[in-house]
C-alpha cells in the first residue's frame, strides 16, 4: 500500500497496489507521486506480495520510507533483525503475542527520525514549548510547537506496559526456542493423536505453518455428515463449556478448525481431547 497526503491536508490516505493474488513490480513503481509518505508493507504475505527487498529498493530509489507491520512475525525470533536486514525503514512489532508482553503493548525498530515522529504523535496535551523535552525541533525551526492531541495520543501505552515489555523483551532474548518449539510439537501431537479414530474427525499435524513460520498447528476436519454438527457449531460449543476452549476459526466455513500451541500449558491437551469428544456425544 502507499501512504499519500492530500493535496494542501494532513490527512493521510491509503492507495492499494497490486492485487491480493498477485502485484507486479512496475506497479508499485508507477504509484508513486510527489505526495507519497510512506509505503506500508503487511508482513507475513508471502508469495502473495512482492518480496521485501525488492519493495524497499523501489521506494528509496523514490526516496521514500517502508513501514512494515510485523506484529505477529515471531517466532522465528531472526524477524527482529531480518526485516530492518532487507532494508524496512520502520518495523512494528506486537508486545504480546510470542514476546508474552502486555498484551497492550507493542515497539518500533528502525530509523530514528521515523521512530521520533511516531513519539511526537502522543505527547502530553499539559506540556509547554519553554521547557518541552524536544524543544531543540522548535529551535531549529522543524515544528512550531508541540504537537499537541496528536493522531497517536489516544492509543498510547502506560508506563505499567513499557516496563513489562522491557522485561518481557530481556528474557525473550535468553529464552530456549528449541526447548519451546519440541514442547509444541509435543502438545499437538498429542491432540492429533487424541482425536484419531474419532467418528467424523480427521486430525492432522501440520509443520510448518504458512510462509514457513516455525509452529506446528493442529487441523482438525470436520466431516457433517458424521457429526451432525459443523464446524461453528462446535466451536460454539467448545467456547461455551468448562474450561472454555477457544480455538482458530478462520477457515471453519471450509469445516476446518485449527489450534495452535503458543498458549496451550502442561495438561491442556488432554482437556482439548476430552472436551472435543463431549462436544461430539452431545455434551457442552
Amino acid at each position: 500500500m502507499i501512504m499519500t497526503t492530500l493535496s494542501g491536508l494532513l490527512v493521510p490516505q491509503v492507495i492499494e497496489v497490486g492485487f491480493n493474488y498477485a502485484t507486479f513490480p512496475y506497479e508499485l513503481d508507477n504509484a508513486f507521486t510527489e505526495r507519497t509518505a510512506a509505503v506500508f508493507f503487511l508482513a507475513g504475505q508471502g508469495s502473495r506480495s512482492l518480496p521485501l527487498r525488492l519493495v524497499t529498493e523501489i521506494a528509496h530509489k523514490h526516496q521514500v520510507p517502508v513501514i512494515v507491520d510485523a506484529a505477529a512475525e515471531l517466532p522465528p525470533a531472526a524477524n527482529l533483525k531480518r526485516f530492518i536486514s532487507d532494508g524496512a525503514d520502520l518495523v512494528a512489532f506486537s508486545g504480546g503475542k510470542h514476546i508474552q508482553g502486555p498484551q497492550s503493548s507493542g515497539f518500533l525498530c528502525g530509523k530514528k527520525n521515523l521512530i521520533l515522529s511516531a513519539s511526537l504523535q502522543q505527547q502530553d496535551m499539559d506540556v509547554f514549548p519553554e521547557t518541552w523535552i524536544y524543544r531543540s525541533l522548535i529551535q531549529g525551526g522543524q515544528l512550531v510547537g508541540p504537537p499537541h492531541h496528536g493522531l497517536g495520543r489516544g492509543f498510547k501505552v502506560g508506563k505499567e506496559e513499557i516496563v513489562g515489555l522491557l522485561v518481557a523483551l530481556r528474557l525473550y532474548a535468553k529464552r530456549d526456542f528449541v526447548s519451546e518449539l519440541d514442547r509444541w510439537q509435543m502438545c499437538i501431537r498429542k491432540i492429533v493423536n487424541g482425536l484419531d479414530g474419532v467418528q467424523g474427525v480427521q486430525a492432522s499435524y501440520v509443520f510448518p505453518g504458512e510462509n514457513e513460520k516455525p509452529v506446528p498447528a493442529a487441523h482438525i476436519q470436520i466431516d457433517e455428515r458424521v457429526t451432525q454438527l459443523s464446524a461453528h457449531e462446535i466451536i460454539n460449543r467448545l467456547e461455551a463449556g468448562d474450561p472454555v476452549i477457544s480455538v482458530y476459526e478462520t477457515f471453519a466455513s471450509n469445516q476446518l478448525i485449527v489450534i495452535f500451541p503458543e498458549s496451550l500449558q502442561d495438561g491442556d491437551p488432554e482437556i482439548i481431547i476430552r472436551r472435543f469428544k463431549e462436544v461430539l456425544q452431545g455434551e457442552l
